[in-house]
C-alpha cells in the first residue's frame, strides 16, 4: 500500500508517534531497514513508533497476496496491455502495481480530504529529534537525506496533489522511474492521465465500495 492508505487503516487516534511510523518502512527504506528488529533502550515515543513500522509491515503481508489487490491490479494491467497509446511501456506490470497502490491513495485525497489532514497533523505533533534518533537505530549511514526529505515531505505535502490530474500523473511517472529506470516523456504522460481517467470511470467510480473491499483485507 502507498502513505495515505496504511494510515487510513491502521491510525490510532492521538497516537502521533504511532501514526506518523505507518509509512516510515517504505519512506526511510534508503537510509534505514529492519524496523522490525529487536532493540533495547528504547524511549516511550520510540516504542510507538516501532509499533507502526510493525503495523506496516503486518499490513503489507496481508496486502500483497489478497484478493483485492489481485482484482485491481489485474484490471489496470489488463486495461495498460490494451492501450495502445502506451504499447511501448516496458514493466506494465509494475507500473500497474504502483499505479493501483496510488489510485487508493487519490480516492482518499479526492473523497476523504479529512484522512490527509490528519495524516499531515500527527506528522507535524511530534518531536522531530526522537524520529531520528529512531531511524538511526536502524540505519548504518547518515540518515540527512532522510531529515531532508522529511522536512521537505512535511512542508510541501504534496499528497494533496494527488487530486489534481496532472501532479498524480507526475507522482506516478516519478515513482515508477525510481522502481523501474523508465522515464516517461510528456506525451507518455498526456496518454497515463486519460488511462486513469479511464479506469477511474469504470472501474474505480464508487469510492465507498472500494475503500471497504481493503478494509476487508485486514478485518480478520
Amino acid at each position: 500500500m502507498n502513505y495515505l492508505s496504511h494510515y487510513f487503516i491502521d491510525n490510532k487516534q492521538g497516537n502521533n508517534y504511532f501514526n506518523s511510523a505507518l509509512f516510515l518502512p517504505d519512506f526511510a527504506r534508503n537510509v534505514a531497514r529492519g524496523f522490525d528488529s529487536e532493540v533495547h533502550g528504547l524511549t516511550l515515543p520510540e516504542i510507538q513508533l516501532q509499533l507502526g513500522c510493525k503495523a506496516h509491515l503486518k499490513a503489507d503481508k496481508l496486502f500483497h497476496p489478497s484478493t483485492f489487490f489481485k482484482k485491481y491490479s489485474d484490471i489496470i494491467n489488463h486495461e495498460l496491455q490494451q492501450f495502445e497509446p502506451l504499447a511501448h511501456i516496458n514493466r506494465k506490470w509494475f507500473l500497474a502495481h504502483i499505479l493501483m497502490e496510488m489510485m487508493i491513495d487519490r480516492l482518499l485525497v479526492k473523497f476523504f480530504p479529512t484522512v490527509c489532514h490528519s495524516f499531515y497533523h500527527d506528522l507535524n505533533q511530534i518531536d522531530t529529534k526522537i524520529l531520528h534518533q529512531f531511524v538511526l537505530r536502524f540505519s548504518n549511514k547518515s540518515i540527512e537525506p532522510f531529515i531532508k526529505q522529511f522536512d521537505h515531505f512535511c512542508e510541501v505535502r504534496y499528497l494533496f496533489g494527488y487530486a489534481v490530474d496532472d501532479s498524480f500523473v507526475y507522482s506516478v511517472a516519478r515513482v515508477f522511474k525510481y522502481g523501474s529506470g523508465i522515464e516517461m516523456t510528456m506525451s507518455d504522460k498526456l496518454f497515463l492521465k486519460k488511462l486513469i481517467n479511464n479506469l477511474e470511470q469504470i472501474h474505480f467510480n464508487d469510492p465507498m465500495i472500494i475503500l471497504a473491499e481493503l478494509k476487508q483485507v485486514f478485518s480478520g
